[in-house]
């Protein structure tokens, strides 16, 4: 018997009509920090990038004493746009922010840098 046979899948389509590849963000925060008078805290504030509703975004709070080599201090999900950190020694600090996804990095924050603990 020749016929005409058809396939009916139940279930989650693995994807939705006009859904994009997932990329990374392309807006780069604006970075300013300040510290607190005669504290070694310094208090970081940025701008929100774009894609903060993607897959696994996040920002990576970075510092350095020397302005080249960065540290991660903070890898934080969701919205936060600001933090504080202690840094227990007087110094120069030069601070970055970077969003990221689950795609990847987008464009780093200007740097910006503090002298601790809070004397100008």
């Amino acid at each position: 018997m020749n016929g005409v046979f058809l396939s009916l899948t139940l279930g989650r389509p693995s994807s939705k009509v006009g859904e994009g590849t997932l990329t990374p963000p392309t807006v780069a925060p604006v970075l300013t920090v300040s510290a607190d008078f005669g504290s070694y805290i310094a208090v970081l504030e940025w701008t929100a990038s774009n894609k903060t509703d993607s897959a696994g975004f996040s920002y990576s709070a970075q510092y350095s004493s020397d302005g080249v080599n960065f540290v991660e201090f903070y890898n934080g999900t969701g919205l936060t746009t600001n933090f504080s950190i202690g840094l227990g020694e007087e110094g120069l600090y030069y601070f970055k922010v970077i969003p990221l996804n689950d795609a990847g990095n987008g464009p780093d924050s200007n740097t910006a840098s503090v002298i601790l603990p809070g004397v100008i």
